[in-house]
């Protein structure tokens, strides 16, 4: 069986791929139009008279993990067309994937209706943590907002400095502004022009939800929770790994989308991968 491969920003193969995808999860081309797609971001497809029938995306992530390096692949986009399932053609190209990259690190985001089919091709499930912090944060600051497409975004999303040294992701730009150009963030995009700083962020009644941070350069999270604007906050809850040395924070169990990895011998230990940078 030929599988069909493509990394790059090919419009007639994005334009195969997106009438596969957009029956099965979401339309995808506002991130094809943004010419996101790059040598990182590689798809192995069957393809049946000219149709993408079954698909499974890969992106080559850089992981920085306990202060060290690695590249790992972030698993997406598995897809079969109905009327093509129960044939095996998400084995084949999950075999042709693990036989190609054999020995590096892969994980990936699921939902409960296939948390059976992942293990047969060796991956366990792990369970992410959420990082807490009881903290008071009550600034009555006019917020400054972004549109999602301000050029400001792709500045800080390009250029921040901020990265956690436990666990973050450090080329996943492209991710980063999937995430943000699919809209549910559209009202929750704020700048902190004192700091050089843009934040996306919700607040629930007392509970702030920091989903991503992105400086331009160094500061602390003493100075974020003086400049954020937003008021009676008593919990901090984050969408990553927090890295600024001067807050305490505890892991706390808690529910969300099985995770599976594969080629991982260490104990990952508590953690919480980067919401932004999720396929």
């Amino acid at each position: 069986m030929q599988i069909t491969f493509n990394n790059g920003n090919d419009k007639n193969y994005q334009h195969m791929l997106n009438n596969l995808l957009k029956d099965i999860f979401f339309d995808f081309q506002f991130w094809y139009d943004l010419n996101l797609w790059d040598k990182n971001y590689e798809s192995y497809s069957i393809v049946v008279d000219g149709e993408i029938v079954s698909n499974i995306c890969l992106y080559k992530s850089e992981i920085v993990f306990k202060q060290k390096r690695y590249t790992a692949l972030s698993i997406g986009a598995v897809a079969t067309k109905q009327e093509y399932r129960g044939r095996g053609l998400s084995r084949v190209l999950m075999e042709h994937i693990i036989s190609k990259y054999e020995g590096i690190p892969m994980y990936l985001s699921a939902n409960d209706g296939v948390v059976d089919f992942y293990p047969r091709f060796g991956f366990k499930r792990i369970f992410e943590k959420l990082p807490v912090c009881e903290t008071e944060i009550d600034n009555h600051i006019s917020p400054i907002k972004l549109q999602y497409d301000d050029p400001k975004v792709w500045d800080y999303v390009y250029n921040r400095k901020n990265y956690s040294d436990r666990l973050d992701c450090l080329n996943t730009k492209s991710i980063n502004m999937f995430h943000i150009y699919f809209g549910y963030l559209k009202d929750s995009i704020y700048e902190i022009p004192e700091l050089k700083t843009m934040v996306i962020a919700e607040q629930q009644e007392s509970t702030l939800k920091l989903i991503g941070v992105f400086s331009l350069m160094d500061i602390c999270f003493g100075d974020l929770a003086k400049h954020i604007p937003f008021h009676s906050v008593k919990k901090v809850e984050f969408g990553f790994m927090p890295y600024w040395p001067d807050i305490e924070y505890n892991m706390h169990d808690y529910e969300t989308d099985p995770i599976f990895v594969r080629n991982i011998s260490c104990d990952l230990g508590d953690f919480k991968f980067p919401e932004l940078s999720t396929t």
